[in-house]
């Protein structure tokens, strides 16, 4: 609520500058004690920068609305996965006056590359009237697909008989992870619109290639070292030498600029309304698959 006479862009920039200095705060000390390493490639500045483009939109006017500290707990959350509005890896969605921060289905690719060892993935839908058979290899208990036959009548069929993403690691080991139709629709279930959005039922298909992505990247990540939360190496001259080895990449390729709100103010935005179009979209086809993350 604003005050008497004060102009309310002023409040706004008190809130963002009092909001920022909490969330680089923490992010300061992660780095700091050796928690949390961030990509070279990831830019805080603008990370944040189109997280308030899109909070402050008049439309919601979520900046405002939403309990301040929920704010820079998203905005936290954000900066510690590395994902960023700005490349459709995460969205912000209000439950009452508390703001949450999600990862998109690009944001858990982006994550699982960064910590869980993946190096590709590619997925496909499973129509009816595809000719489609696995095979479990009984030593590794990993998914082999043996056959997928499609047809030019089969693609786009709106009966779906489920999805499959094949991914490889950095170690070359390929694997592969399959629903049917009763586990997507399970899984789209959990999310807000219950599986009835536009999206879901104009591109089921599209969708349930997201849900298989999401899953097999969930799985990896949850599988990694604790990587998000950077484990520092350990002094220890018999430590694993392909873990320390890794570990000394993510060091060299870490991003340990210091980052101040004026650097956030200064950062530049292409176009501000195609930002917040991004954010409406991704939240319109309500990507729920969320990861779960550390309580801050």
């Amino acid at each position: 609520m604003n005050t008497p006479n004060q102009n309310p862009n002023t409040q706004v920039a008190e809130i963002k500058k009092d909001i920022s200095s909490q969330v680089l705060a923490k992010v300061d000390s992660f780095q700091k004690s050796g928690e949390l390493v961030l990509p070279k490639d990831y830019v805080v500045e603008n990370a944040l920068k189109s997280a308030y483009i899109i909070l402050s939109d008049p439309k919601n006017n979520l900046l405002e609305k939403c309990d301040k500290s929920s704010v820079a707990e998203a905005l936290l959350k954000m900066v510690v996965y590395g994902v960023s509005p700005i490349k459709k890896q995460c969205y912000f969605i209000p439950y009452g006056q508390k703001l949450e921060c999600s990862v998109s289905y690009a944001g858990n690719i982006a994550i699982a590359k960064r910590y869980g060892n993946l190096k590709s993935i590619k997925a496909n839908a499973i129509f009816e009237g595809d000719t489609f058979e696995f095979e479990v290899d009984s030593t590794t208990g990993r998914r082999k697909i043996t056959k997928h036959i499609q047809t030019l009548e089969s693609i786009g069929n709106p009966m779906l008989k489920g999805a499959y993403a094949v991914y490889e690691l950095n170690n070359g080991i390929i694997d592969v992870e399959i629903m049917n139709i009763k586990q997507i629709q399970a899984a789209w279930g959990q999310g807000g619109s219950k599986g009835n959005s536009p999206a879901h039922k104009n591109f089921g298909d599209q969708m349930a290639v997201k849900t298989v992505i999401n899953r097999a990247c969930k799985l990896l990540i949850s599988s990694s070292d604790d990587s998000i939360l950077y484990d520092p190496l350990e002094e220890n001259e018999y430590v694993d030498t392909a873990k320390g080895n890794v570990q000394q990449e993510i060091k060299d390729n870490a991003n340990n600029e210091t980052i101040g709100f004026e650097n956030i103010e200064e950062a530049e935005i292409i176009d501000e309304n195609e930002i917040r179009e991004q954010h409406q979209e991704m939240v319109a086809e309500t990507q729920q698959f969320e990861i779960a993350g550390p309580n801050f």
